[in-house]
């Protein structure tokens, strides 16, 4: 029996309608097209004698049940602004980056502690961007800090970070002055689809101790592709600032798990266009432990409050005291 008309069309629709698909598939699933840098594009500058510099830190109310972030965030702003064994040049600021949602009585006394506060607005981030973290979105305000070209240079640190030592002179580093070529040569990872990359940028960071033993690794610790987003030297640049905010417009460019870590190891990837520089290993240790104190690395990154060895935790328990004492003496 001769085939229908239906039956004629069905044969016909359906390998077209295959190669449609597969076709479809294949044009959304290619690489993006390689991009070009545009010459002097968002130039940066060698620090100038008297340069503008900054530290900063990110607030945004309680991550906890109780206060221990507003504690951390009060004792690093002691040890920046009062303490006379780690405190800052009286040139450079403290700033705290407070999210809309932090309490106004937490803002007020964060001032009063001598901490520069600035008020930051929410990013418009796209939605396949999300994590089970609570309040995750808060974590990408850290990139508000490239907007703040009023600066030369921004040292950030998370707020669970304590001192061994004065940071100052980390802003006399070579990588930290002079700003590193995008480099050309790495076509393949210039991605047309994302904003211009700027011709020059700083981008300074410490390799991760989580990669490397965690607790246990090594002193001096051994450099690793990946770095911390806890710790991070930036000169502050409107175009990077474009840059890194179109890349959250591409689904799964970066794993949003790891929130804005993962957009900046993205973003400043070994093999990229744009690698990370990575400062001396004494600045800054993830995962502290006593080999780190007494090697003289300058700052730890844990919650020494209830986390780390207990020699750690009650060098972070000394700084309180002695914060709660100085602010106590001043009312």
């Amino acid at each position: 029996m001769a085939p229908t008309n239906s039956r004629l069309r069905r044969r016909i629709y359906i390998p077209v309608l295959c190669s449609m698909t597969a076709l479809l598939w294949l044009f959304f699933k290619r690489p993006p097209p390689a991009g070009d840098l545009v010459p002097d594009y968002g130039t940066l500058h060698p620090l100038r004698p008297k340069p503008s510099l900054a530290i900063a830190t990110l607030f945004c109310g309680e991550s906890y049940d109780d206060d221990s972030y507003f504690d951390f965030t009060r004792v690093l702003t002691y040890q920046l602004l009062h303490d006379p064994a780690t405190s800052l040049n009286a040139s450079i600021p403290f700033l705290i980056l407070v999210c809309p949602a932090a309490p106004t009585w937490q803002r007020e006394r964060l001032r009063a502690d001598g901490a520069t506060i600035i008020e930051t607005a929410d990013l418009n981030l796209p939605g396949w961007i999300h994590t089970g973290v609570t309040r995750w979105k808060d974590q990408f305000l850290k990139l508000r800090l490239w907007e703040m070209v009023q600066y030369d240079r921004i040292l950030y640190m998370d707020a669970d970070t304590t001192l061994a030592g004065p940071i100052d002179s980390i802003f006399d580093e070579e990588i930290v002055k002079l700003p590193a070529t995008t480099l050309p040569s790495r076509k393949a990872e210039i991605k047309g689809d994302e904003a211009p990359l700027p011709a020059n940028y700083v981008f300074a960071a410490r390799s991760n101790n989580e990669f490397t033993g965690q607790r246990d690794h090594p002193f001096p610790p051994p450099p690793t592709t990946l770095f911390s987003a806890g710790f991070w030297i930036i000169a502050p640049s409107k175009e990077m600032f474009d840059y890194l905010m179109s890349v959250t417009g591409h689904r799964r460019r970066f794993n949003p798990t790891t929130m804005e870590q993962s957009l900046l190891n993205y973003a400043f990837r070994r093999e990229g266009a744009m690698p990370w520089m990575e400062v001396n290993y004494r600045w800054s240790a993830t995962w502290p432990n006593l080999k780190d104190l007494e090697g003289g690395v300058v700052t730890l990154h844990e919650k020494l409050q209830w986390e780390g060895p207990v020699e750690l935790q009650d060098l972070w328990k000394e700084k309180k005291r002695k914060m709660d004492a100085f602010f106590a003496e001043k009312s």
